[in-house]
């Protein structure tokens, strides 16, 4: 049995800058994956979450996408998995075609797992 808990928080600075930090680099892995199988269509090549995934720890390695290292990396894997749950629900024809996140969409989340309590809420 699978349990999720939604909290209101209340985070301080530091924490929203992480927060933000978190929801920007899930956005650009996103967009990076969305638009990875986007070229691999144009070329006639099938491109699921196995190569979106291998482009995410490619990325990491590079210096310039050294940022990708600071967050949360079960939130960055997470986008990978919705963005190819969107094409397998747009391919059964329960939905659009996904399309690319914007910084300035209203509603904007990420999920991650709480592997060895890294996620605490004190009071």
């Amino acid at each position: 049995m699978q349990k999720g808990i939604k909290f209101r928080i209340y985070p301080n600075r530091e924490q929203k800058n992480f927060i933000h930090q978190t929801l920007g680099c899930c956005r650009f892995i996103y967009n990076r994956g969305l638009a990875m199988r986007k070229e691999g269509y144009e070329k006639g090549e099938k491109i699921g979450y196995g190569q979106t995934s291998a482009m995410l720890t490619e990325l990491k390695k590079q210096e310039e996408f050294a940022f990708l290292k600071e967050v949360d990396s079960i939130a960055l894997q997470q986008s990978l998995r919705d963005l190819d749950r969107g094409f397998v629900n747009f391919f059964q024809k329960r939905a659009s075609h996904p399309t690319f996140k914007s910084k300035h969409n209203h509603f904007q989340s990420y999920r991650t797992v709480n592997q060895k309590d890294n996620i605490r809420i004190v009071g």
